[in-house]
């Protein structure tokens, strides 16, 4: 039987639905939301370690408008069916990838932070039809869907989504950001720094401290930034790199699965 492997997917949906070679990290989903879910978490690991696959994969397994059984069935999480039940496809998710956030000068960073927030908002137009949700927050969903709000708006556009879908659907959204820490990374050693870091720790520290809309909020990247100075706003975060105990197989392959 053909081994059917590719490296070019980073969507834990379509590797699944395309009958690609997969090793199964869906334990990782019991682990983490069972036993040690945390308000706001941090995967730190080398570029190319599946980070992406393995945010998708909480997505693709949490978000209340998607039918995930199928691309579940035969894996180890279904081997947890309370988990199943409580979890699968029954929260509101915010996903997003800051990865193509970054430029010479902060205008042009900022810029791109709204196209991001718009293509996301795009994805939630029937907020705007929920009676449920005030005219002020209609109003300011379609400033920055329309790439017109100005850096505070832009700002708390993630704690905003997060509000509206709580209302919508009557229960907390899980945020998820893929390579939080590229905009920073760009930026380093640029005049534009310190306006960027602010810019992203701000737009976390809506969603990361304490607030009843957000169930949780899971980032990967490969810098261990949010736990020094850096990012004093969002001090808050658990990080689990390399050498943590916790979560240590489940991104990346062991010396047995390379084998396999």
């Amino acid at each position: 039987m053909q081994v059917n492997i590719r490296a070019s997917y980073d969507s834990f949906r379509e590797l699944r639905e395309n009958h690609l070679y997969y090793v199964d990290k869906s334990e990782m989903l019991h682990e983490y939301l069972v036993n040690k879910q945390e308000k706001a978490v941090l995967f730190t690991r080398p570029r190319r370690f599946g980070q992406t696959i393995t945010l998708t994969m909480f997505r693709d397994f949490l978000d209340i408008r998607r039918d995930s059984r199928g691309i579940f069935e035969d894996l180890m999480i279904m081997n947890h069916p309370d988990t199943v039940a409580e979890y699968m496809n029954q929260y509101p998710v915010v996903f997003l990838s800051l990865k193509e956030i970054f430029g010479s000068e902060f205008e042009e960073v900022f810029q791109n932070v709204r196209i991001v927030l718009s293509n996301v908002y795009e994805d939630n137009l029937f907020l705007l039809e929920d009676n449920k949700v005030s005219r002020v927050n209609k109003s300011l969903f379609e400033t920055i869907l329309e790439r017109k709000g100005k850096q505070p708006d832009t700002e708390q556009g993630l704690g905003l989504l997060c509000r509206m879908l709580r209302q919508h659907f009557d229960r907390p959204a899980f945020v998820i950001i893929d390579e939080y820490d590229v905009p920073m990374a760009k930026a380093l050693g640029t005049p534009a720094y310190d306006k960027v870091r602010d810019m992203i720790e701000h737009m976390l520290s809506y969603v990361c401290k304490t607030n009843e809309d957000v169930k949780a909020v899971m980032l990967s990247g490969c810098l261990y930034t949010v736990k020094n100075s850096t990012y004093t706003g969002v001090n808050n975060i658990i990080p689990y790199t390399v050498l943590s105990a916790n979560f240590a197989s489940s991104i990346g392959f062991t010396d047995n699965e390379v084998k396999k």
